[in-house]
């Protein structure tokens, strides 16, 4: 009897442990459950999987409560920066402020919530225009009264990108079949990958970047580039699928560019005329500049004329533009300038001469080594009220400076305005195994000339018969070439100059005479 009775009392201890165990844990689960155990329920939304920078997308937040709720609370975070306008807050107090953080982006509802009322939050973001491409992250939680406060569920994940503007250039734009024409990838944003269409017939002809393109048969032909980037690695959503939306292509966008009638091919001529083309000839607008001349309507004569090259591009205010050239005898690399207005398809054109221009009164100083003429855009646009910051670009060759016998410091742009060449500010920028570049800033666009007024010293070391020490003079070597010309009288005269020892001579021999007619006098 003992032993049954002994039995029972276990049995209930046993009992009462085990219920108390499982009151521990509900106690335990009902104090760390999230808030959705707790009777709430949030879930995030966003409108778009990825977007550009500069671009905006929707976020909607749905919050469903199965109990009476007090001081239901939304916050939101976004990445500094971003900007926010609600559409939509369902009777919450919306507090905002130039920063976005959890502690200020956030919804807060005074009343009461009965079980199964529903809130719905919505709101835009503006991503900012020089956000750099990548993967962001909103992170938001949703809290009330009593109720410890847990992360949104949904989507949390945006992806920004940055698509490419596609743009180029190619020079000549007018020419004879068959033609060869240079085109240049001027798209921002780094592309990585891009389709030419040389022909407008909607068939790839090129990846390259720069690519060179013959047109064999005379016509007019519409040229189109794609230009797209690609995303660095780990940057997709798991499986490349984001809600809805599946994205196939691993790129960051793409943008596509056309210029229609860009290249006209004329027929084969036996004369060899110009190679070289401009929207001018084509109905376009005259370049020039200095207040005269330019493009198709330059002053310069064509026989001073060596070689003549276009560049054309959009020219906006508050772009900076940067007009290129790739001609290999053209010793103009660019010409850049911040524009103050808008003037839409500029052309550039610059003229190699064979000789001073025929425009200037005089040549310019010192020892030139090319003569240019440079239009931009119509015959108003040279002026201070157009743009600012001009640069010219250019080029000297290793070849000249070594036989001109110049140094490449003085290398100097000068700019012929108002009837006479001024020099313009210029700075040697760097340097390869054939040129030395160059870079000067300029007011205006005319005839310039690339001269240099400085011969480069040369060392001679000679030994001196007094110390026996290394002397060194800096003197410039006669040749017998440089004294062709010269009447032999003024050659001796300058050996007889340049030797003021042999005077010396002279007044001693003198001086030993008169002693020895004194001596014989006496």
């Amino acid at each position: 009897m003992n032993l049954i009775k002994a039995f029972r009392n276990k049995s209930r201890i046993e009992l009462s442990g085990l219920i108390s165990g499982f009151a521990l844990i509900i106690l335990f689960a009902w104090i760390i459950l999230p808030a959705s155990a707790a009777g709430i329920e949030a879930n995030r939304e966003i409108s778009a999987g990825k977007v550009n920078s500069g671009e905006s997308f929707a976020v909607t937040v749905h919050i469903i409560t199965d109990q009476d709720i007090e001081a239901l609370t939304l916050d939101e975070n976004l990445p500094e920066g971003w900007q926010v306008s609600q559409w939509e807050n369902n009777g919450a107090v919306f507090q905002e402020t130039s920063t976005f953080k959890a502690s200020t982006l956030e919804w807060i509802w005074v009343e009461n919530l009965s079980a199964g009322e529903e809130k719905t939050v919505v709101y835009n973001v503006t991503v900012p225009s020089n956000s750099e491409p990548g993967n962001f992250t909103l992170s938001g939680r949703i809290s009330a009264y009593s109720v410890p406060a847990v992360s949104l569920g949904g989507f949390s994940e945006i992806m920004v990108t940055s698509s490419p503007e596609a743009n180029f250039s190619a020079t000549p734009l007018l020419g004879p079949a068959p033609l060869i024409v240079q085109f240049t990838d001027l798209s921002n944003f780094n592309p990585d990958s891009w389709e030419w269409d040389f022909d407008g017939n909607g068939n790839i002809d090129s990846n390259e970047k720069n690519p060179v393109y013959t047109y064999e048969n005379p016509g007019t032909y519409t040229v189109i580039l794609k230009a797209a980037n690609s995303t660095y690695e780990n940057n997709m959503y798991g499986n490349n699928t984001y809600g809805n939306n599946t994205y196939e292509n691993n790129t960051y966008g793409n943008s596509t560019r056309k210029k229609a009638e860009y290249i006209t091919v004329t027929e084969k001529s036996s004369s060899s005329g110009e190679n070289v083309g401009s929207e001018e000839s084509r109905g376009g607008s005259s370049g020039g500049g200095g207040g005269s001349g330019g493009g198709a309507g330059s002053p310069e004569s064509t026989k001073n004329v060596e070689l003549k090259e276009i560049s054309n591009e959009q020219v906006f205010k508050g772009i900076h533009t940067c007009f290129t050239f790739k001609g290999e005898a053209n010793e103009i690399v660019s010409v850049e300038f911040d524009p103050k207005r808008s003037f839409g398809k500029t052309t550039a054109i610059v003229e190699m001469l064979k000789n001073t221009s025929s425009i200037v009164k005089e040549p310019a100083p010192g020892t030139a080594y090319r003569n240019i003429n440079l239009w931009v855009g119509n015959s108003g646009f040279s002026t201070q009220e157009n743009f600012e910051n001009a640069r010219i670009n250019f080029r000297v060759s290793r070849a000249w400076i070594i036989k001109q016998k110049v140094n490449e410091d003085p290398i100097t742009l000068y700019r012929y305005s108002e009837g006479a060449w001024n020099p313009l500010p210029t700075t040697l920028s760097r340097e390869d195994e054939v040129y030395f570049y160059f870079t000067a800033e300029t007011p205006g666009f005319s005839p310039f000339a690339i001269s240099s007024s400085e011969k480069r010293a040369q060392s001679v070391e000679i030994l001196s018969p007094i110390t026996g020490k290394n002397q060194t003079l800096n003197e410039e070597k006669t040749s017998d070439e440089d004294k062709q010309g010269i009447p032999a009288s003024d050659i001796k005269k300058e050996e007889t100059k340049s030797s003021p020892g042999l005077e010396l001579d002279f007044v001693v021999v003198e001086l030993l005479v008169l002693y020895g007619l004194f001596n014989k006098k006496r």
